[in-house]
C-alpha cells in the first residue's frame, strides 16, 4: 500500500514495532512514520535502533527507541509503559522480532530450538498481552504479526522455524476470534525471501520487480500498512502471503 504525499491513514497513532533496527522492522517503521504514525522501535541493537529511528526523523516522524530482549517480559512490559509515557497511547502492534538458522534437526541443540522459539513465537504472546488493555481501548486496535513463507509450507533444516512460524499463523486465527467483540483486529503477512540488508530510506515507490525471487522489504512493509490503516477494518484472522517470485523457486 502506497502512501500518497499529504496521505496520513495512521496520523495520530502510535505503533509498538519489534525488530525494529533492520530489515522488514525497519521498513515498516518508515512506512508507518511517513503514514502518521508515531513509532516505538524496539530490538535488541542500540546502534541498528538509533539509526531506524535517525531515519524516521529524516521523513518528519516521531520515534522512540527502547532496547529490548522482547522474549523476556519485564522487557516487553517496559516497552508497552515507555509507549505510553512517550505517546499517551498504543493503537498497534507488529510483532517482527525474529531470529532464523538453517540447521538439521539432529544437529539443533535444545538452546538454540528454546531462542528460535521464544522470540519468534513467545515474543508475540507477550507483546499482546501486555498491550491489550490499550489496543481495547484505543477502540481500533491492530495487531500484525510477520510470520513467513515457513508458517505454511515446512522444508528441511528449518524445523524450529517452521515450528514457530505456524505456531504464529495459530495464534493469529485463534486471536482474531477471540477479540472480534472488542474490536481488535489480528493479521499476519507472510514474507517470502527478503533482502534484510537494504539501506536507503524508503520513498514511497514500489519496487521496479515485485516478483524477483528476493522481495524489498517494503514490499512487505505496503501489506502490514494495509493491516494498520483504517480501510482494513473488516479484515481479521488473515493470512497474506507475500512471496514475491519465491513460490517460483521452492517445492510446497
Amino acid at each position: 500500500m502506497n502512501v500518497p504525499d499529504g496521505s496520513k491513514p495512521l496520523q495520530g497513532q502510535t505503533a509498538i514495532i519489534t525488530g525494529a533496527g533492520r530489515g522488514i522492522g525497519r521498513a515498516i517503521a518508515l512506512t508507518f512514520a511517513r503514514a502518521g504514525a508515531s513509532v516505538v522501535l524496539a530490538s535488541r541493537t542500540k546502534e541498528q535502533l538509533d539509526e531506524t529511528a535517525r531515519e524516521v526523523g529524516l521523513l518528519g516522524g516521531h520515534g522512540v527507541t527502547l532496547v529490548a530482549d522482547v522474549s523476556r517480559k519485564l522487557d516487553v512490559e517496559r516497552v508497552v509503559a515507555e509507549a505510553i509515557v512517550h505517546t499517551g497511547r498504543v493503537d498497534i502492534v507488529v510483532n517482527n522480532a525474529g531470529v532464523f538458522l538453517w540447521k538439521a534437526l539432529a544437529n539443533l541443540e535444545e538452546d538454540e530450538w528454546d531462542r528460535i522459539l521464544d522470540t519468534n513465537l513467545k515474543s508475540a504472546y507477550l507483546m499482546i498481552r501486555a498491550a491489550l488493555p490499550q489496543l481495547i481501548k484505543s477502540g481500533r486496535g491492530r495487531i500484525v504479526n510477520v510470520a513467513s513463507i515457513h508458517g505454511t509450507v515446512g522444508d528441511a533444516n528449518v524445523v524450529a522455524h517452521c515450528a514457530a512460524k505456524f505456531g504464529l499463523i495459530g495464534l493469529t486465527k485463534a486471536l482474531a476470534r477471540e477479540l472480534r467483540e472488542v474490536g481488535v483486529t489480528v493479521n499476519a503477512v507472510c514474507p517470502g525471501s527478503t533482502d534484510n540488508r537494504e539501506r536507503d530510506t524508503h520513498d514511497g515507490r514500489r519496487s521496479e520487480t515485485p516478483l524477483k525471487e528476493k522481495l524489498s522489504a517494503f514490499d512487505v512493509a505496503d501489506a502490514a500498512l494495509y493491516l494498520a490503516s483504517p480501510g482494513s477494518a473488516a479484515v481479521s484472522g488473515a493470512i497474506l502471503d507475500i512471496w514475491g517470485g519465491t513460490y517460483l523457486s521452492i517445492k510446497g
